[in-house]
Formats: C-alpha cells, sequence, structure tokens
C-alpha cells in the first residue's frame, strides 16, 4: 500500500511539475507604487481571460484560458453614481503610470476627480508574467488585452456607485488600439450584455495595419472616439488608421479624425523626441486584418505558412485554443522571418502640457455627451 502511495505521490508531483512549466509567472503590478504616488484608489481584480484573435472569442475559446487582471479604481468624493474613465497604458506596462517622463498619466486623474469623473487605471500585463513589450510584443496578446477592456467596463457597470452610461476609455500606442477597438460591436456583443457600451473612447497613436482589426469595422453607435495620431510618427502610421476611422464612419460610427503636424509617437511624454533603436515597428509587414467572418486575412496566413510556422489556419486555430499565448509568439516569428519588423523609430513630443487642456475639455463636456462634427478630417499645425 505504502508503494502505491509512494507512485501516486511521483505521478502527482510529475504532472504538477509539467504543468506549472506551462503557468504563466505574474509580475508584481506596479499599480500599489501608483497608489502611493496618488495619494488615493482602490486596487481590485477583475477577471478576464486569454486569446490571440477574434474567432477565440467568437466561437467561445477564450474561455477556457481565465486570468485575473489588476486595477486601480478611485472614486470623487460623494456617493455617485459617478462617470468613469479607463485608462490603459501602452508597450511599456503598467509602471507607464508611475513614471515621470509619463506625467501626463497621472495629472490627468485631479481635473478628472474635480469634475466628478472617477478613474481606473488597468494593468493589462503583470498578470500574465510581463512587465512591458517593447522589445518582445509577443509577451502578451493584443487580443488578450481587447478582451481586459471589455471585461473592466463589465466590472464597472455592476458597481452601484458607477454610472454605467458613462464610462470612457482612453489610451496612446498599445492602449490607442485597446481605446479604438473599444468601440466594435462584434467584440462586445460577444463578451458582454448588449445594452453596455463606452460612452467615449481616446485613443492615441494606435497600430492599425498588424493588431488583428476588422477589415469591415462595425462600430457601436453610441461610442463617441477622438481619435489623435502624430503625422510625424515612424512608430505607428496614422495612414491605416484613418483609413479604419473613415470605414467607421461610413457604417455609422462618429469618429472624430485628429491628425497633428509634426508630432511623433507617445506625443505626450515629457521630453523632446529621441530616436530609440530598441522599439519593435511593423510598419513593413503584411496586415493582419479580421475578416467578417472572424479568420485572419490570406494575406497574413500564406506569410506565416510560407516559412513554416502554421501548416494551415486550421493549425493556426489549433494552437489558438489550446495556448493563445504560443500562437500569438509564433506569429511573431513568423513576421521576423518575413524581415518586415524594423527597430527604432522616434519617441516623445513634450506636447502633455499642450494637449492636456483639450483632453479634459473632452472629458467635461456635459460628462461624455461630447458633440462633434461626424467624418471630420482635420490636419493641424
Amino acid at each position: 500500500m505504502k508503494k502505491i502511495l509512494a507512485i501516486i505521490v511521483l505521478v502527482l508531483l510529475f504532472f504538477d511539475t509539467t504543468f506549472a512549466a506551462d503557468k504563466i509567472k505574474p509580475k508584481k503590478t506596479p499599480l500599489k507604487k501608483l497608489s502611493k504616488q496618488l495619494g488615493n484608489g482602490e486596487l481590485v481584480k477583475i477577471h478576464s481571460y486569454q486569446a490571440s484573435n477574434y474567432k477565440a472569442i467568437k466561437e467561445g475559446w477564450y474561455k477556457e484560458t481565465p486570468i485575473n487582471i489588476e486595477a486601480l479604481l478611485t472614486f470623487p468624493k460623494g456617493e455617485g453614481p459617478f462617470p468613469v474613465l479607463l485608462l490603459v497604458h501602452s508597450s511599456g506596462g503598467a509602471k507607464e503610470f508611475t513614471e515621470d517622463y509619463l506625467e501626463f498619466m497621472r495629472d490627468q486623474q485631479k481635473p478628472l476627480l474635480d469634475m466628478g469623473i472617477a478613474t481606473m487605471y488597468l494593468d493589462n500585463f503583470s498578470a500574465r508574467g510581463a512587465k512591458h513589450t517593447y522589445r518582445d510584443q509577443s509577451k502578451a496578446s493584443i487580443w488578450s488585452t481587447y478582451i481586459d477592456a471589455f471585461m473592466a467596463l463589465e466590472y464597472l457597470s455592476k458597481n452601484p456607485k458607477v454610472n454605467k452610461d458613462k464610462i470612457g476609455i482612453s489610451g496612446m500606442s498599445r492602449g490607442g488600439n485597446i481605446s479604438m477597438m473599444a468601440g466594435e460591436k462584434r467584440i462586445r456583443d460577444a463578451l458582454v450584455s448588449k445594452d453596455l457600451y463606452f460612452a467615449a473612447a481616446q485613443p492615441r497613436s494606435p497600430e492599425c495595419g498588424v493588431t488583428g482589426m476588422f477589415r469591415n469595422p462595425q462600430p457601436i453607435k453610441k461610442t463617441k472616439i477622438w481619435y489623435v495620431h502624430g503625422k510625424a510618427d515612424d512608430f505607428t502610421s496614422y495612414k491605416q488608421c484613418v483609413e479604419l476611422a473613415k470605414k467607421m464612419n461610413a457604417n455609422g460610427g462618429n469618429v472624430k479624425i485628429d491628425i497633428r503636424s509634426g508630432w511623433h509617437h507617445m506625443f505626450t511624454g515629457g521630453f523632446e523626441p529621441k530616436f530609440f533603436k530598441f522599439f519593435q515597428t511593423f510598419k513593413k509587414c503584411p496586415p493582419w486584418y479580421t475578416e467578417d467572418d472572424g479568420s485572419v486575412n490570406k494575406e497574413w496566413v500564406d506569410a506565416h505558412i510560407s516559412h513554416g510556422i502554421f501548416k494551415s489556419e486550421e493549425e493556426f486555430d489549433k494552437i489558438s485554443r489550446e495556448n493563445p499565448k504560443k500562437a500569438f509568439k509564433k506569429m511573431i516569428k513568423g513576421l521576423k522571418l518575413e524581415k518586415c519588423i524594423v527597430k527604432g523609430a522616434h519617441i516623445g513630443g513634450n506636447k502633455g502640457k499642450v494637449f492636456m487642456g483639450e483632453y479634459i475639455s473632452f472629458w467635461k463636456e456635459k460628462n461624455y455627451n461630447i458633440h462633434h462634427r461626424r467624418h471630420r478630417f482635420k490636419i493641424l499645425p
């Protein structure tokens, strides 16, 4: 009997060790430091999921890979219910919220709270074992972070102190992608109640060419979007995003397109534009779009098949279901073999103080009942 028990224990230990090797090792969230810097906030956990593409969401695979992410929630004084602004970070991770060179991320909280708008800073990376993705975007799937936004929306909608009809979202670069996709009807409909929506979104400098955005977007008509991009941005191109925004407007969306001449990537950074050679850029890569049926566009699939990354789209779907992180990592490997990833881009702009006034005004106007001319294309000096 003792021998049998010993064998069982050894077997359990073996399988537990094998499983642990595949487990994600979470990092400590920088939101605790942010809370100390701000002098406020409650750290909360939000139930979310992992996914490498839209098909995982459409067909429900995402439910097989649950994960808890963290956020810092702060309410103004009073009983509410309050509007809330969800703040999402870029490739630098939640540590960006604590950095002095990105004080724009923290400085906006006080005027927002003074206006009676609550804030939620979201950490998409730490629970997934990543601090940042500057050098390797495969560390955290972009589609997982799209899910995070809607899980945060659902979480907030259940809080009696929140006005669920006045929840907004804002972010730059990767956070700009999340903010842009927060206005996509198909993702919302698959993840949360159809009566939930972001009242407004403010994406800055998103990447719209290789992040799986829909070729034919179906916008949530109630989500008002103010999209801002620098014309001098050599990290993420504004051209593909303008094309996407125009399609959103043509399909009934409400997107204000605002392109700033001479502005670079991360233009709210508190320093003049500087060339950083370690940033990964994908502007020369084959486009990655999501088709109406949920499949990845043929150009993208063919590029990966030609390098032996996947034998077929069916194989990609299989890996995506079994291990979303591995699937996304393979996608990035395919782009490396395609030799289309370019290293280096200009980052910064010292425009935070200039932009802050417009930014706060956007959220102030009738508490998210923003009115602006639709289908507007604007080039500012």
